[in-house]
C-alpha cells in the first residue's frame, strides 16, 4: 500500500518537516531526579530521530517544581538545565533530526509527592491523584505565566526547533480552559473567554518573547469525554483563538485521568481521536495544520488518516517507543519488519508505576545507551536455540541480526509458545503481532527454523554449536490435591486454545491475569462463571494501569468471586474449600500459574554441555522479560 501522502513534506510555521509523522511527547522517566537531561534520555531520542521521525517533541518538561508529575521527569524550569537540554538538541541535529520541547504544568495532576501539595485553578481534587489542590491566586497565576515564558526562552537558547504548550490530558492549562476544572469567578474563570485566558496569556507571553517566527504547537484535548467537560465543539471555537494569537500547529489528543483514555487500549478503535481532530480542522478552517495521536499502529493506517483529510500529522507515540525504526521501515518498503506496537500499555504502566520506560516487546527501548545496535558480530558462529516462544524467537533473531549462523528447534508444529493463548480473551488478539513480527523476522534474518522438532541433550551435543540457548518455556500448574486430575478438571490454556467444550457452568480457579482473562472469554461466550480465590481480591500480578480496565470489564459480567477461599481438592463436578465446597460445575478450570519445563536444561547440565537458560524455563514471567532475556542472549554470543 502507497504512503504517499504520510511522506510529503509539511510546514509548521517556519519550520518545514521532511513528513507528516510526528512522535509526540511521552515521559519517560530517563532524566535525573533532577530533571537534567541524562545520556539514557539522549541515547532515546536519538535513535527516534535516526530511526527516520520528523520531528521529535520531547516529553512534557516542567516550567516550575509545582508543576512536576513524575520522579524523572524532564525540567526546563531553571537556567542550570539548559546546558544539558543542548546536549540534547545537538545530538538529534547530528544525526539529521528535528526536535521540540514540550512545556509543562502538572496543575492538579502533578505529584504532591514530588512538589509538597499540587495547585489549580480550582479546589477540585483529581479523583485519581486525589489531592486537595491549592487555589492559585492572581499574582500566582503571573507568576506561572512567566514561568512558561522563561521556560520558552531557555528552549530557544538550548537550541530546539520548536515548542509545544501541554493544553491537554487534564493538566493545569487544560484545567483552566475546562468548565468541569475551573469553578472560579474571577478574571480566570465563569464564561468561555474568561476561562481562556490563562492559555492565551502564556502564548501571547512566548510569542512576545521569541517573536512570531519560532514555531509554537498547542497540545489539546479535544474532547475531555466528561459529562460537563470539554466537547469538540468548545474546543473548535478554542483553537480559532489559539490561531489568532500565532500558534502555528494543533496538535489534538484527548480525554484526562479521570475518563482514563489518555493512553487507547485495544478496547478502543484505531485513530480514536482522529474524528475529533477532523472536528477542530474544520473548526479552525485549515488555516494551520493539525496533528493527531493515539493508535496510530502501521504507516498504511497513517497514511490513510493523511489521505482522508482528517488531520494533516499523525502522532505515532507508543508506536515508536516500540519500533524506533517505524518511519524508516516504512519508506523503505519493510513495513512487515515494524515491531507493531501491542496497545497493551505496558509502559504507561512503568511510568505510573515510577519506573525508567521499558516496552513489552521492544528490548532496547530506555535501554539505547547500554547496547551498540546494530552490531555485528567479530566472529561468525554456530548457535542453537531451543524453543520457538517469544525468548526463543528474540535469541535467534538478535543472534542472526549480529551474523551468526542460527538454528531453531520448536518440538510443536506453531511458534509463538504462551503467547498464542494469551490472544484469545476479548480484545487481546493485537498481542499477536510481536509474534508476527518474530516470525517475520526469523525469515528475514535467515534462521533455520524445525518444527514439531523436540530435542535431547544427545542431539544438542553432538550438533557442535558454538553457543545453545535453552528457551524451553513453562507448562501450566496442576496441584497436587485430590481429584486434580479427574475428568471435568482442565487448564485455562485448554479453554484459550479450544481445546475443550467446557458446559454452560464453569469455576475458575485462580483471579490472577490469565483467571480473568479466561473468566472474561467464557462470560463472552455465554457461560456461567464462578471465580474462585484464595487472596481477598483479583489481577495481584497487574499494576494498577493495566488491572484498571479489565477489573471494570469484568465486573459489569455476571461473574461470580469466591474470594477468600482455600481449594483443598476436587471432586466430581465441585470444588472443595476449606471453607464448604462450591459446585456442580460441568468444567473447573485451573488457572493458578505456570511451572519452568526445566528437563532440558537439567540433562544438558548432567551430561556437560554448555547452554545459556532464557525466559519462563528460568521462571514464568511477562512477555517483556522473555523478549529482553532473548535479546541480552543473542546479543552475547
Amino acid at each position: 500500500m502507497s504512503t504517499e501522502h504520510l511522506f510529503a513534506p509539511v510546514a509548521i510555521g517556519s519550520l518545514t518537516l521532511p513528513h507528516r509523522g510526528i512522535m509526540p511527547p511521552m515521559v519517560v522517566n530517563l532524566c535525573d531526579l533532577d530533571g537534567s537531561v541524562t545520556d539514557r534520555f539522549i541515547a532515546y531520542h536519538v535513535a527516534r530521530a535516526r530511526g527516520g521521525v520528523a520531528l521529535n517533541i520531547t516529553e512534557a518538561a516542567y516550567v516550575h517544581h509545582s508543576g512536576k508529575g513524575f520522579v524523572r521527569q524532564l525540567g526546563i524550569e531553571h537556567d542550570g538545565q539548559v546546558p544539558g537540554l543542548r546536549r540534547l538538541t545537538d545530538a538529534v541535529h547530528a544525526v539529521g533530526g528535528l526536535i521540540a520541547v514540550q512545556l509543562f504544568h502538572g496543575g492538579r495532576q502533578a505529584s504532591p509527592e514530588l512538589t509538597g501539595g499540587v495547585v489549580a485553578p480550582s479546589p477540585i481534587p483529581c479523583p485519581v491523584v486525589r489531592a486537595m489542590p491549592h487555589e492559585l491566586t492572581v499574582p500566582e497565576i503571573a507568576k506561572l505565566v512567566q514561568s512558561f515564558v522563561h521556560a520558552g526562552v531557555r528552549a530557544r537558547e538550548a537550541g530546539f526547533d520548536a515548542i509545544e504548550v501541554h493544553g491537554a490530558h487534564g493538566y493545569l492549562i487544560n484545567e483552566f480552559l475546562s468548565p468541569h476544572t475551573n469553578h472560579r469567578e474571577d478574571a480566570y474563570g465563569g464564561d468561555e473567554e474568561r476561562r481562556a485566558r490563562f492559555p492565551l496569556e502564556i502564548v501571547d507571553g512566548l510569542r512576545a518573547a521569541l517573536g512570531r517566527d519560532f514555531p509554537l504547537i498547542y497540545r489539546i484535548s479535544a474532547s475531555e469525554y466528561l459529562p460537563g467537560g470539554l466537547t469538540v465543539a468548545d474546543s473548535g471555537r478554542f483553537c480559532r483563538r489559539l490561531v489568532e494569537h500565532g500558534i502555528d500547529a494543533i496538535n489534538v489528543t484527548g480525554s484526562i485521568y479521570e475518563s482514563n483514555r489518555v493512553a487507547g487500549g485495544p478496547w478502543d478503535p484505531l485513530g480514536a481521536f482522529v474524528d475529533d481532530a477532523a472536528g477542530i480542522k474544520e473548526a479552525i478552517g485549515g488555516a494551520v495544520p493539525v496533528a493527531v495521536a493515539n493508535r496510530i499502529k502501521t504507516p498504511e493506517f497513517a497514511d490513510e488518516v493523511i489521505a482522508s483529510g482528517r488531520a494533516d500529522l499523525v502522532c505515532t507515540g507508543r508506536a515508536l517507543i516500540c519500533d524506533p525504526d517505524f518511519y524508516n521501515k516504512a519508506r523503505s518498503g519493510e513495513s512487515g519488519l515494524i515491531r507493531v506496537c501491542l496497545s497493551c500499555n505496558h509502559c504507561m504502566g512503568e511510568l505510573m508505576s515510577g519506573n525508567p520506560l521499558s516496552c513489552l516487546c521492544n528490548p532496547l527501548a530506555g535501554r539505547e545507551v547500554d547496547y551498540a545496535w546494530p552490531s555485528t558480530a567479530s566472529t561468525v558462529r554456530e548457535v542453537v536455540v531451543v524453543g520457538g516462544g517469544i525468548a526463543g524467537m528474540e535469541a535467534a533473531n538478535t543472534a542472526a541480526s549480529r551474523g551468526h549462523h542460527v538454528r531453531l528447534f520448536e518440538a510443536t508444529g506453531v511458534l509463538g509458545g504462551h503467547v498464542i493463548a494469551g490472544t484469545r480473551p476479548p480484545f487481546k488478539a493485537e498481542i499477536g503481532a510481536c509474534v508476527d513480527y518474530e516470525r517475520a523476522a526469523l525469515a528475514a534474518n535467515g534462521v533455520e527454523v524445525s518444527l514439531d522438532k523436540p530435542v535431547d541433550a544427545a542431539l544438542l551435543a553432538g550438533l557442535g554449536a558454538d553457543r545453545i540457548i535453552v528457551a524451553t518455556g513453562s507448562d501450566p500448574i496442576v496441584p497436587a490435591l485430590p481429584g486434580a486430575d479427574g475428568p471435568s478438571v482442565v487448564t485455562a490454556e485448554d479453554v484459550l486454545l479450544g481445546r475443550v467444550d467446557t458446559g454452560a457452568d464453569v469455576a475458575v480457579v485462580g483471579a490472577g491475569s490469565v483467571g480473568v482473562e479466561t473468566a472474561e472469554l467464557l462470560c463472552a461466550q455465554g457461560r456461567s462463571v464462578t471465580v474462585i480465590e484464595l487472596a481477598d481480591d483479583m489481577l495481584s500480578d497487574l499494576s494498577a494501569t493495566l488491572r484498571a480496565p479489565l477489573e471494570a470489564r469484568i465486573r459489569q459480567t455476571s461473574t461470580r468471586f469466591e474470594f477468600g477461599r482455600r481449594v483443598v481438592g476436587f471432586g466430581e463436578h465441585e470444588v472443595q474449600t476449606e471453607s464448604g465446597n462450591l459446585g456442580p460445575f460441568d468444567t473447573i478450570v485451573l488457572a493458578v500459574g505456570y511451572r519452568p519445563d526445566t528437563e532440558l536444561s537439567r540433562a544438558l547440565r548432567s551430561a556437560g554441555v554448555a547452554h545459556t537458560v532464557i525466559g519462563d524455563a528460568i521462571a514464568p514471567r511477562k512477555i517483556s522479560d522473555a523478549v529482553l532475556e532473548g535479546f541480552t542472549a543473542g546479543y552475547a554470543v
